[in-house]
Parts: C-alpha cells; sequence; structure tokens
C-alpha cells in the first residue's frame, strides 16, 4: 500500500533543500506554513531589510520635487532608520556581538514587483504597499513562530508600525485615484 505524502511531508522535504536557517523561514513564510524558529537569522533578516528600507525612501525622498512628497518619505526614511537601530540594538544585547548583516538578495522576503525607472508617483505608491505589506506579513510569520516573550513584544510592534504604515500608503493612494470627494455641506467648518 502506497503511503500519501501528505501537506507537512512536503514542507519537511521542501524545506530541507534550502541551506540555512533564515531561507528555510523565508520558504516557510512564503507559502504560509510555520516551522521551527530561529531567532538569530530572523533578526538579522529583519535588520538587513529595514537598512534596505531607509535606503529605499531616502532614494525616493531625494527624487521627489514637491516639498511634500519629499518630506514624507524622509519622515518614513527616519523611522525605517529607527527600525533599524532598535533591531540592531536588540540583536546586540540579546546574542553579545553585532549583527552578521547580509545584503545577498536571495535571503530578502521584501521583493516588491520593481517599477520602471520613469514610475509616476502612483506606481511608486503602490510598490510601498507592497513592500509595507510583506514587511507586515514577515514580523507576523516572526512573532507567530516565536516563543521567547521579548522577542515576541518586537515583532507585534514591528508588525503593527508596519501594518499602519501600509494603511497611511493605502488611505493616500486611495485619494489619489478616488474621481470624487463626498461631504455634506454641514461638514463644512464655519458654514
Amino acid at each position: 500500500m502506497q503511503q500519501l505524502v501528505g501537506v507537512e511531508d512536503f514542507v519537511v522535504s521542501s524545506v530541507e533543500r534550502f541551506s540555512t536557517p533564515t531561507l528555510k523561514f523565508l520558504y516557510i513564510t512564503s507559502i504560509g506554513y510555520p516551522m521551527s524558529y530561529d531567532s538569530k537569522s530572523i533578526f538579522e533578516t529583519a535588520i538587513s531589510e529595514e537598512k534596505k528600507a531607509h535606503r529605499f525612501y531616502s532614494n525616493l525622498a531625494l527624487q521627489m520635487e514637491d516639498k511634500g512628497a519629499r518630506l514624507k518619505f524622509e519622515v518614513m526614511a527616519a523611522i525605517e532608520m529607527r527600525h533599524y537601530e532598535s533591531l540592531v540594538s536588540y540583536y546586540q544585547e540579546k546574542f553579545k556581538k553585532p549583527p552578521l548583516v547580509q545584503e545577498a538578495k536571495e535571503s530578502k522576503i521584501v521583493r516588491p514587483e520593481t517599477p520602471p525607472k520613469t514610475a509616476t508617483f502612483g506606481e511608486a505608491i503602490k510598490v510601498i504597499m507592497d513592500t509595507e505589506r510583506r514587511a507586515y506579513e514577515f514580523y507576523k510569520k516572526a512573532l507567530e513562530s516565536s516563543t521567547d516573550e521579548n522577542d515576541r513584544k518586537i515583532f507585534k510592534a514591528l508588525a503593527d508600525m508596519e501594518q499602519a504604515h501600509f494603511e497611511q500608503f493605502r488611505t493616500e493612494y486611495n485619494y489619489m485615484t478616488e474621481s470624487t470627494i463626498r461631504f455634506a455641506s454641514e461638514d463644512i467648518p464655519w458654514m
């Protein structure tokens, strides 16, 4: 009698193809199944991604002619830098050494679709929404996998912040694409 291979068996055998705990976590994260938790690798990936996010927003800010848009991206770059610094500080306290931050593309969780070099502001916002959603999902999976209460607090806070970033940009995108604005005369102040 042939034994059927279940989803758990597929996940375990597929995971064995990956050489590092980070790649295993990222594979499992991408298909939506839990796996054993390796906090060191997860924190190293998070640190690398937050550093990359800081550069991303800084570069967007430099491209903006509109002062308001430039300021928005400068603020986001600063927020991502605070995430990075907080994670580095926590990592050094927890592991008693500086993090090993890799820039290799294969170990990254947040891989948005790259817009064309001449993307519109709206196209950039869609990419940002995608990256913020992926960051939220990464931290949510890390939170679900973690058994360490301090790690869980960090991942919960970061997941909440990334979700708030997503909502902020989603609202802005909706305003940009909305053809009409509805309000009643009684809603207008001083009328």
